[in-house]
C-alpha cells in the first residue's frame, strides 16, 4: 500500500514538474515574440497583427502539447484566430472582423485607456485639485493621451474632462468599463488615503493610460 502511495506521489510530482516547465517555456516564448523586432517589410499595424498571431499560435501549441488528451480541438480553436489575423496582413478579411455598417463608436481599447485617464483625474481631484487644475496638470504631463482624441485639433484638457464626465454620468458605451470605473472609484474613496498617496495613484493611472494609448 505504501509503495502504491509513493508511486502515486511520484507521478503527481512528475506531472507538476512537467506543467511548471511547460508554463515557464510558454512565458519565455511569449516574451520573445512580444519583444521581437518588427519586419521592415510590413506596416506598423501588420507587424502588430503578426505578433499577435504568433502569440496565439504559441498558445495553441502549448495546449496541444500539454492537454491534447483532455482538450481536443482547443489548440486548433485558438490558432484559428491567429490565422484570421495573418489573413488580414495578406488582404483577406475573415468574417470575424467584418463590422456591420452603422454608427461607429470608439473601440473598447480606446475607452479602456480613457478609463485609466478618468481614474487618474479622480485621484488628482481627491488629492485636493479642482477639476480644471487636475485636467490641466494631466494635459501638461501626459501629452501622449492626445492619441485618444477623435480630432487632432481638440484641446486635451477639455477631452480629459469630457471622458471623466462620460464615466461619472454613466454615458460610456462599454458597460464593463463603466462598471470597472464605478467599482474602483468606490474603493478609492473608501480607502481614505493621504493626499500625497492619491496624487501618486493618479500618476500611476495616467502612466497606464499612456501605455495603453501608445501600444
Amino acid at each position: 500500500m505504501a509503495r502504491k502511495r509513493r508511486a502515486s506521489a511520484e507521478r503527481e510530482e512528475a506531472a507538476r514538474d512537467l506543467i511548471w516547465r511547460a508554463n515557464s517555456a510558454l512565458v519565455e516564448r511569449l516574451l520573445s515574440i512580444m519583444n521581437d523586432k518588427d519586419d521592415p517589410g510590413l506596416s506598423a499595424i501588420d507587424n502588430k497583427r503578426r505578433r499577435y498571431a504568433r502569440i496565439l499560435w504559441a498558445m495553441a501549441a502549448y495546449f496541444d502539447k500539454l492537454g491534447h488528451d483532455r482538450l481536443p480541438g482547443l489548440g486548433t480553436y485558438i490558432a484559428s484566430l491567429g490565422v484570421a489575423l495573418e489573413d488580414l496582413i495578406r488582404g483577406v478579411t475573415d468574417p470575424l472582423f467584418v463590422v456591420p455598417t452603422g454608427p461607429k463608436r470608439d473601440s473598447m481599447r480606446t475607452w479602456g485607456a480613457r478609463l485609466q485617464a478618468a481614474l487618474g483625474l479622480e485621484c488628482f481631484i481627491t488629492s485636493g485639485l479642482s477639476r480644471k487644475e487636475a485636467a490641466a496638470n494631466a494635459a501638461r504631463h501626459y501629452k501622449a493621451l492626445a492619441g485618444l482624441q477623435r480630432g487632432a485639433n481638440r484641446d486635451l484638457k477639455g477631452s480629459l474632462l469630457s471622458w471623466y464626465d462620460y464615466f461619472i454620468e454613466e454615458r460610456v458605451p462599454v458597460p464593463e468599463l463603466l462598471e470597472a470605473f464605478q467599482t474602483t472609484r468606490r474603493e478609492l474613496k473608501a480607502a481614505n488615503l493621504s493626499l500625497a498617496e492619491y496624487q501618486r495613484r493618479g500618476e500611476q493611472a495616467f502612466a497606464q493610460a499612456v501605455k495603453s494609448a501608445t501600444q
